[in-house]
């Protein structure tokens, strides 16, 4: 997917924000460093507190911590993988509270190099639904990793992830990590189950 050029959604600017918004920029960077780039998201008690303490809207604040999940490195120019060259066998598994995760293989590109990962719980329950959950890989500081595709049955998921630079055709010595992130269900939805009934539609 090509990575849309951004448009200012205005010409107007208040500068006498200047120096306040240059502060924001000081508190960011500050907050990057704390964190290690990893903030989180503060709790909704936090955040109804804070909303009441400076007079700000309550949803208005929750959407900007949400966008602020997400670290700078996402927003980077899309490489998109070209030039298919070979496939490569990697193999390599880890079980971790009852779920494998597997590096199983990559394609090179001339450009990247797309590393599929394969999850799969380990139960002998015949009916088991896997929650949401965000997943990112991490290689070493000098490969950039985003999320390709995703797809995911019963017991299991597979994600692809675009890297850049190209990863060498041996890998052996490279170690992956995968930073897994439970993503809470909705609490507004209601399940209603059906009930048994003969409908008659006319």
């Amino acid at each position: 997917m090509m990575q849309m050029p951004f448009r200012s959604p205005t010409d107007y600017y208040c500068k006498n924000l200047i120096p306040i918004d240059e502060q924001i920029c000081g508190l960011l960077e500050k907050r990057k460093e704390l964190s290690n780039n990893n903030p989180g998201f503060p709790s909704l008690e936090i955040i109804s507190v804070w909303s009441q303490k400076y007079g700000l809207n309550e949803n208005w604040l929750r959407r900007i911590f949400a966008s602020y999940m997400f670290c700078e490195e996402r927003l980077q120019p899309l490489v998109e993988p070209t030039g298919f060259l070979h496939f490569v066998s990697i193999l390599k598994s880890v079980e971790n509270d009852n779920m494998t995760y597997a590096i199983t293989h990559m394609k090179q590109y001339r450009n990247a190099t797309v590393v599929y990962v394969e999850t799969e719980i380990n139960t002998i329950e015949p009916f088991v639904i896997l929650g949401h959950a965000s997943f990112e890989l991490l290689i070493s500081p000098e490969y950039h990793c985003r999320q390709g595709s995703g797809t995911g049955h019963g017991k299991g998921m597979q994600h692809s992830f675009i890297v850049t630079p190209a990863l060498p055709d041996d890998v052996s010595d490279l170690e992956f990590r995968l930073r897994v992130k439970p993503l809470p269900e909705n609490p507004e939805f209601q399940k209603v189950s059906f009930k048994e009934a003969t409908v008659t539609i006319k």
